[in-house]
């Protein structure tokens, strides 16, 4: 039996009156988010180096292009937000929920990902070079293009999921896949 990632933590008493537009590049590095509830936040482009993301939920935010490098993302849920072309390199995640989120070319490289859970996410083109997983779960995803498939031991998913990557981990492997003509005779490589 594959191992359950923990659950993320709530918000304490998140604060209710943050704009994300206040959420410059210069203030999300000096003071990172803490116990806060986003709901449509603009938060796309915005850059980070060291940010520590803690107790936080984001829902239905534009998050696209985003860089938080040698970041923190603790106890986080993401659900129904773009999250396409980020990049959180060598950032560590710790339970940390992405839930219908759109995360094509995503950018792990060096990432440490523990009790991370992606949900219905399409993660087409995403980059897991030197991505290390623990305790992690992978539902309902699209991984077409995904860079360094190799990178996903410790990551759990349903026999159905694994059945369908079936071609993207024949090729990590090797592994040449034989295709019949009508009658089933005249094997093709």
């Amino acid at each position: 039996m594959a191992p359950t990632p923990a659950p993320p933590r709530a918000p304490r008493q998140p604060h209710a009156e943050v704009d994300p537009n206040l959420l410059d590049d210069a203030a999300l590095e000096a003071d990172g988010l803490q116990d806060v509830v986003l709901e449509h936040a603009n938060l796309a482009n915005r850059r980070g180096r060291r940010v520590l993301v803690q107790r936080v939920r984001l829902k239905g935010c534009r998050m696209t292009g985003i860089q938080l490098a040698e970041s923190t993302l603790r106890d986080v849920v993401i659900e129904g937000s773009r999250v396409d072309l980020a990049a959180f390199r060598m950032t560590r995640f710790e339970r940390v929920v992405f839930r219908d989120c759109q995360l094509q070319e995503l950018d792990l490289v060096e990432a440490q990902l523990s009790s991370v859970v992606f949900d219905r996410c399409d993660l087409s083109g995403a980059d897991l070079g030197h991505a290390t997983f623990r305790r992690s779960q992978m539902r309902d995803c699209t991984l077409d293009g995904l860079i360094g498939a190799e990178r996903l031991r410790g990551v759990s998913m349903p026999w159905p999921d694994v059945v369908g990557q079936a071609a993207a981990f024949a090729a990590v492997l090797g592994v040449g896949i034989i295709e019949e003509d009508e009658e089933g005779e005249g094997l093709r490589r």
